[in-house]
This record gives C-alpha cells, sequence and structure tokens, in this order.
C-alpha cells in the first residue's frame, strides 16, 4: 500500500485511482472471507496461469481484480462505510 502498511483480508481499499473495493482472498495467506472459498482452488485461468500469490479484491466497478504482488497504487479506503 502506499503508506507501507500490508494489505490484509477484509480490508477496505482504494484501487485503480479512485476504485473501492474490499480485499476477499489472500493467495499467500491461503485465506478467503466466507463465501469466496472456491477463489481458492487451483483451477486455471482464461490465460492458462493459477491463482497462487497476492490477494483479488471485489469492486462495484471492475468486479474482481487479482494483484499479484503489493501494488503501492493500492491504499486503504478512509470512506467511512
Amino acid at each position: 500500500m502506499t503508506d507501507g502498511s500490508k494489505v490484509k483480508l477484509g480490508d477496505h481499499v482504494v484501487v485503480e485511482g479512485n476504485v473501492r473495493g474490499t480485499v476477499i482472498c489472500d493467495y499467500d495467506a491461503g485465506a478467503c472471507l466466507p463465501g469466496f472459498e472456491r477463489w481458492l482452488e487451483s483451477r486455471p485461468m482464461a490465460d492458462g496461469t493459477l491463482l497462487s500469490s497476492g490477494i483479488m479484491v471485489e469492486t462495484s466497478e471492475l468486479g474482481f481484480v487479482h494483484y499479484a504482488s503489493d501494488d503501492m497504487d493500492i491504499r486503504q479506503d478512509s470512506t467511512p462505510a
């Protein structure tokens, strides 16, 4: 994240400039929010790669966005829920 802290499962974040979302899976830790357990299964994506590291962020604007490593453009969402 831009402040140097680590993104955690369940964090509300801002990605891709100004898109708000929630971290639903942490592939490095092998953990996900309830209801997203199938995202941890090793199934090839459309391009043949596997989701085995990084995080998955669910957004209403872009859908699901995967980050393979810490991205300095991800920041904590400080907007009240």
